[in-house]
């Protein structure tokens, strides 16, 4: 789930960073503290910022060539894209912070933040890493500045630029927009519980914010479960993701977490309500994914198929040259693999970063070019990443290339970092490691 959430650390920067410098409601009440009616607060959040864009229409009616307006604007549609889950508000928000910056540049700061966090939300790193270089350029002295550009630095693999962009933010580590970028990179790292220590610290503070937009809120949530899921600690996830539905109940973010959690944790039924509950809202192929495998799950071999076909068609719209949940899921049920091996080739010419790398060794071993796969998987793993899933990847090389104790630390490794990090591969992970006892002590097959 990293690959995805991590996009929306860009678009949150935003809002986080300046808060839109509009009227935003109340997520807590003053007296008790407790959370108000939840949904009625999420809607009048929606509400609100649909209210903001008629008014900055109205201002910007009056005076065409107002950088104030059409940067407000251009926050704003960023902003409803995040609640809504509607793509079309990234274009409008990079069209409007285009022509703003057209009109002004000094003193126009958080409309650069806005469009480069409108390009990544639509996949043009490159772009986005242009955009915030020259912003880093022109004020480097700002931390949000430095701190957004790291991040795109990171997505693209640029690991050697980043390290300095985020070397020189730890005095402002606890900036509610600052402290989930150096969580994501302290994971990269390899140290998942520095990340959920600033996560953590992060969220804490979040509830003490009054001001924050609901989904700001039950993000926060959804980011420090997703962590907590990736290594293993299921009960605190689904807290965490609980949590954040109270806040937030058709969060389709946090929807399709509870989705794939239930699907790991074996539960395919209630994968499939929560994953078609979040699909209602926004369409994610990583959940179509998941929907289909759970309908496989339970049996249902043709409403799976229907689940496929579909998120075939849902990727066909999506931004950037392909979507990697849904090349992995390829991967993973042997489909298309040729396709994929050449989509992952072509980004990788541009953004080198490890997750690529991975799809890469993962294709190539599907083509039982392993050898070629051990270098690739090598690349993945050079930051220390402790992702279940690149063990498991790491493992089945091995394996495959005949080198048996190799292969069984990497699985043992996957399993030691989230025995149940996918529905079906750690259950398969075991009979391999039983598969290669067997042989260690010489009993036949």
């Amino acid at each position: 789930m990293i690959r995805r959430v991590a996009i929306v650390f860009f678009v949150l920067a935003v809002a986080l960073g300046g808060w839109l410098g509009a009227r935003k409601l109340g997520a807590f009440e003053a007296a008790t503290g407790k959370v108000r009616s939840r949904s009625a607060a999420a809607a009048a959040d929606v509400a609100s910022r649909a209210d903001q864009i008629r008014v900055w229409n109205v201002a910007l009616a009056q005076d065409p060539v107002s950088a104030l307006a059409l940067g407000h604007l251009a926050a704003l549609h960023l902003q409803r894209a995040r609640e809504t889950g509607d793509d079309s508000d990234y274009k409008k928000a990079e069209a409007y912070a285009r022509r703003s910056l057209q009109l002004r540049i000094n003193r126009n700061g958080p409309t650069f933040v806005t469009l480069a966090a409108a390009l990544v939300a639509q996949h043009r790193f490159q772009e986005a890493e242009s955009v915030a270089r020259d912003l880093v350029a022109f004020d480097p002295s700002i931390p949000q500045y430095r701190a957004q550009l790291g991040e795109i630095q990171m997505e693209l693999g640029h690991y050697d630029a980043a390290r300095q962009s985020f070397d020189s933010l730890y005095s402002v580590r606890t900036h509610l927009s600052i402290a989930p970028r150096l969580a994501r990179w302290a994971e990269l790292n390899g140290n998942p519980a520095y990340a959920r220590q600033l996560l953590a610290a992060a969220l804490a503070d979040v509830k003490t914010q009054r001001d924050l937009p609901m989904e700001q809120v039950a993000w926060f949530h959804l980011r420090l479960g997703d962590i907590d899921m990736r290594n293993g600690r299921m009960r605190s996830a689904r807290k965490l993701f609980e949590d954040g539905l109270e806040i937030v109940p058709d969060d389709y973010r946090l929807l399709d977490a509870m989705a794939h959690l239930e699907a790991a944790e074996g539960n395919p039924k209630k994968a499939i309500e929560y994953g078609e509950r979040g699909i209602a809202i926004k369409l994610d192929p990583a959940t179509l994914g998941t929907i289909g495998d759970a309908y496989a799950a339970i049996g249902d071999s043709a409403k799976a198929e229907e689940y496929y076909k579909t998120m075939e068609v849902a990727v066909a719209g999506q931004p950037g040259a392909y979507h990697r949940a849904w090349s992995l899921f390829l991967l993973d049920h042997n489909r298309r693999v040729t396709e994929v091996l050449a989509n992952v080739q072509t980004e990788l010419e541009t953004r080198k970063d490890i997750y690529g790398y991975d799809l890469l060794a993962w294709a190539l071993h599907k083509q039982h070019r392993d050898v070629d796969a051990r270098d690739a998987m090598t690349r993945a793993r050079h930051l220390g990443t402790r992702d279940a899933m690149l063990f498991y990847h790491a493992g089945m090389i091995e394996r495959a290339l005949g080198q048996r104790n190799r292969a069984q630390y990497f699985l043992q490794e996957a399993l030691d970092i989230n025995p149940a990090f996918h529905p079906s591969q750690p259950r398969e992970i075991r009979a391999v490691l039983d598969s290669l006892d067997r042989e260690s002590a010489g009993v036949p097959r």
